[in-house]
């Protein structure tokens, strides 16, 4: 597998992981607001999911621009990529939200 590749999968599986984890944020917010005494908690449990969601959509948004940009990329460039998708992926990694 080419540097190019295993980055690239590197992203990919990091994305996937992120787009679970909004799925399981929207389903699990569902299941608290259906359970929840009134609308102040209601509102309390929406706005803590929006404000987790919306840290996992920058960080997959990001991802994607990242994939798109080693897919148009050669394997030289790629190489000067490394450090940097490598570092981001570190300060990323599993992250719940963008804080």
């Amino acid at each position: 597998m080419s540097l190019k590749d295993s980055l690239m999968k590197k992203i990919e599986t990091q994305s996937e992981y992120w787009s679970k984890k909004i799925e399981q944020i929207r389903a699990d917010a569902e299941a608290k607001k259906a359970e929840a005494k009134d609308q102040q908690a209601e509102a309390e449990i929406e706005q803590k999911a929006t404000q987790q969601l919306q840290g996992l959509e920058r960080q997959v948004k990001e991802a994607k621009s990242r994939l798109q940009e080693l897919q148009e990329a050669g394997e030289e460039r790629a190489d000067e990529m490394k450090d940097d998708v490598e570092s981001w992926l570190a300060r990323n990694r599993n992250k719940e939200s963008g804080s």
